[in-house]
This record gives structure tokens, C-alpha cells and sequence, in this order.
């Protein structure tokens, strides 16, 4: 092995096993947010004293807390992730439940809540023709945080689908997936005679399936916890 055989050795570790942990972190940030959405809506549906909050519940919440990062505005996004996401439970326990440290950390009092059957108000939520819906362990695999952020908050749950599709199979970032939001790419791909087109244009002209290597170094600038 040469000198350049040496560069080329450590610079490959360093991507793939940085980007693995990475990824890590976004299963982790996923799973903390859905089960912090989780306990907000049991709560507001069955806490004992809910009546004593109310409407201020989160901001409560937030000034009981007083986490950076945890806020009023944050916990709306979490309860929203959870209802319009409560197919994730099945991937996000699996997650929880593989991990020794997460499960000896978690007591069964914190874990069975996402062991139970979704309601069938919860469920109705996520009402799709079969061939839209995006698979709930490919959605918790590869869709981060900040993209299920964005695409939570379509109400149309086929054009929310959609973009789950197109994020995962371009491999947009975070950005990327806020500026075709933005610019009605779903819309566009609809009335368009050239789906095909449009498909490309949604890649910025580029191949839209993306390789192993490149979804690792995609995560790499998709893992934040803020």
C-alpha cells in the first residue's frame, strides 16, 4: 500500500462511518420526536389533570421543561409528526426495543404506549389509496427528521405521498424538498404530458436514484437536532 492507497483508505472510513452515524442520529431524532408527539396527544386525550391546562398546555410544558430546543412551536410539530405519521410506530418500537441502551434507559412505563393499537381517528388520518402509501419503515429509514417536518404539514395525503416518494428516490435534501414544495412541483407533474421531465427537473436535471455512498454523504448534512 502506497501513500495515495492510504489517503484513499482513511478518507473512505471517514465518509461511510461518518455518515453511518449520521444516520444513527436522525433514527434517534425521528424516534425522540414521534414519541414526544406520542405523549402530548395521550395526554390531551387522557391525562388526568389535562383539564387544569388546556389550551396552554404546551406552553407549559415548554416553561416546565426549559430545554433549548424544546419549545411550544417544536412540541406542534412533534404532535403533528405523530398524527399524521402513527404508521411509524411499528418501525420507531422495533428501533427502541434493538437498542440495549435505549431499551434499559426506557422503562416499559415509557414504552407501551407505542405498543398499543392507533385509534381509528389516528389511523383515518393516514387514509390513502394502497398505492401511495409509503412503506412506514422505509419512511423512518430514509426520510430524517427534517423532511418528515415539511411534508407533515400537506393535508392531501396522496400529494404528501407524493413528495415522500420523490424526497426518497432523488434523495433531495432538506432544502431541496422545501424549494419543490414551494414551487408546486406536485401540481406541475400532474396537469404535465412529460412526467418524465418533470422527474428530471426535480433532480436538477440529474439521475434521480441515487447511490449507497450518496444517500451516507446526504445524511451527513441532514443530521441536526435543533
Amino acid at each position: 500500500m502506497d501513500f495515495e492507497a492510504l489517503v484513499k483508505h482513511i478518507s473512505t472510513i471517514q465518509s461511510t462511518l461518518q455518515a453511518q452515524a449520521a444516520h444513527a442520529v436522525n433514527l434517534a431524532l425521528t424516534a425522540r420526536n414521534w414519541l414526544m408527539g406520542c405523549y402530548i396527544v395521550e395526554f390531551e386525550q387522557n391525562g388526568e389533570d389535562r383539564a387544569a391546562y388546556g389550551e396552554q398546555l404546551l406552553k407549559k410544558l415548554e416553561q416546565r421543561l426549559n430545554v433549548k430546543g424544546l419549545n411550544e412551536r417544536r412540541f406542534r410539530e412533534f404532535r403533528r409528526l405523530y398524527l399524521v405519521y402513527p404508521q411509524l410506530k411499528e418501525p420507531i418500537a422495533q428501533y427502541i426495543l434493538a437498542g440495549s441502551e435505549i431499551r434499559h434507559t426506557l422503562s416499559a412505563e415509557f414504552t407501551d404506549p407505542i405498543r398499543h393499537t392507533v385509534s381509528a381517528e389516528l389511523q383515518s388520518v393516514n387514509n390513502q389509496p394502497s398505492e401511495w402509501n409509503t412503506q412506514a419503515d422505509r419512511l423512518f429509514e430514509r426520510l430524517p427528521y427534517s423532511h418528515l417536518k415539511f411534508i407533515s404539514k400537506i393535508e392531501n395525503p396522496v400529494k404528501r405521498a407524493f413528495y415522500e416518494m420523490e424526497a426518497i428516490r432523488g434523495c433531495w435534501s432538506a432544502r431541496e424538498l422545501e424549494r419543490q414544495i414551494n414551487s408546486l412541483y406536485y401540481e406541475r407533474s400532474g396537469l404535465s404530458k412529460n412526467k418524465e421531465a418533470l422527474s428530471a427537473l426535480g433532480c436538477n436535471g440529474k439521475p434521480c436514484r441515487c447511490s449507497p455512498k450518496t444517500l451516507l454523504t446526504r445524511l451527513l448534512r441532514w443530521s441536526s437536532w435543533d
